[in-house]
């Protein structure tokens, strides 16, 4: 039952992910915040420092803020070097999907996967 139910979650984030970064609200400019390199290097810097992830019980999309009992952890110093643009925002990990948060809005910008070496 337990293998069901992380099945079923892990099936939501990749249909929320999908959905949102083909939603017309999504505007595309945020889709260029970082290349795919820069995603690799950061997802790789944050899954090297991440915490634990929270529970299933939130589906990270680009566009949707993330509730208030979900902690948004900064980005590591590093990552803010790589990329100066993400000066503000902050980070969610749930399952293998970064969410890249402004910090202010609480508003999920981008996601991506982890990645590591």
């Amino acid at each position: 039952m337990r293998n069901i139910l992380l099945f079923v979650i892990s099936l939501s984030v990749l249909v929320s992910t999908v959905a949102a970064q083909n939603s017309s609200d999504s505007g595309g400019s945020k889709r260029d915040l970082l290349s795919m390199d820069q995603q690799i290097k950061v997802g790789e810097m944050i899954t090297q420092s991440s915490r634990p992830p929270p529970s299933g019980g939130f589906a990270i999309a680009v566009g949707r803020t993330v509730p208030a009992e979900i902690e948004v952890h900064p980005l590591p110093a590093e990552a803010e070097r790589l990329a100066p643009q993400l000066r503000g925002f902050g980070y969610v990990v749930v399952e293998e999907q970064i969410a890249l948060v402004d910090q202010h809005t609480r508003k999920v910008e981008l996601v991506f996967p982890r990645w590591a070496r």
